[in-house]
């Protein structure tokens, strides 16, 4: 548990290490020893109770253990860290840069989904006023990312309409509303329906939005890249090269895996507020996540 790193801003953070140089990060441990002590005396239980134990827990036992999940989940790591993580890879995950006379089959494999990673790219512009229109959408299912190049498909990415607003296909993803906008304004397409996962862990109690490398990092204790060299890249240049297409397809790919670890960590709380009768999670997120707990298989369908 990081409860004194949470608490502590990042400039104070900066402040004591400063100061106390390497002796910081031991400071900070002593502290956060301290509290998760406290905690697990308080709780009358230590803090790795088995997810099926949950439901047996009293409200104030229960209510201890998921602060300390959702500290867990939006406490921010920092540089150094974050550096120590091992790579976030696609780890024989398939990534299919789709051609014309692919597309129906892709979009009809897609259809069949229940939740999907999503993004986009849009190549960068360095002269005032000048914006490009959007060059690429990523599309993530468990197992496969779908990369839509503008260039390669011109009118047909259009095709990609039925998907994307078909009610029965959540669209996960992080910073979705200038995706979601730039596809209203260039395609009439209306993304729906759509989760931010800044949104989620913001419901959780995180101060500032998280961003993909921090989601990654605390979901799925993985590290994922964002280098500017690729980020501002060419992404309207045919073909892309191999290391924009594996850019492009993680970040959908992490979108995707991390709803899901997202559901796997909250659903043994949400199931056993219901048992205890008391309220956990905001009522907002239990709306939006109610009916993907409730299932019995995976959620990416």
């Amino acid at each position: 548990m990081k409860l004194m790193k949470y608490c502590l801003s990042p400039n104070k953070l900066a402040w004591l290490r400063q100061e106390l140089g390497e002796n910081a990060d031991g400071l900070i441990a002593v502290m956060d020893a301290a509290g998760s002590a406290y905690l697990a005396q308080a709780a009358q239980s230590d803090t790795s109770v088995a997810v099926d134990a949950l439901p047996k827990l009293i409200g104030p036992e229960l209510k201890l253990l998921w602060f300390k999940q959702k500290l867990a989940l939006i406490t921010r790591l920092d540089d150094i860290e974050l550096s120590q993580l091992a790579p976030f890879e696609l780890e024989g995950a398939r990534v299919v840069v789709v051609q014309p006379n692919e597309l129906t089959t892709v979009l009809q494999s897609i259809s069949k989904q229940r939740v999907i990673g999503f993004d986009t790219e849009t190549r960068a512009s360095f002269e005032r006023g000048v914006q490009h229109p959007l060059s690429l959408i990523q599309i993530a299912t468990h197992d496969t990312c779908y990369l839509f190049q503008h260039a390669l498909l011109d009118e047909q990415l259009g095709l990609l309409k039925p998907v994307l607003e078909d009610e029965n296909i959540l669209k996960v993803g992080v910073g979705l509303r200038s995706d979601g906008q730039a596809l209203t304004r260039e395609w009439g397409i209306n993304v729906t329906p759509r989760l931010d996962l800044n949104w989620v862990l913001a419901q959780l109690g995180a101060g500032k939005e998280m961003g993909t490398r921090q989601l990654v990092a605390t979901l799925l204790q993985k590290r994922i890249d964002k280098p500017k060299k690729v980020t501002l890249s060419n992404w309207q240049q045919v073909p892309l090269t191999s290391t924009q297409i594996v850019y492009a397809a993680l970040d959908a790919l992490a979108a995707q895996h991390c709803f899901s670890e997202l559901i796997d960590k909250l659903k043994p709380f949400y199931l056993a507020s219901l048992e205890a009768n008391t309220q956990l999670l905001t009522q907002n997120l239990t709306v939006r996540l109610a009916s993907y707990f409730e299932q019995d298989n995976e959620v990416t369908g």
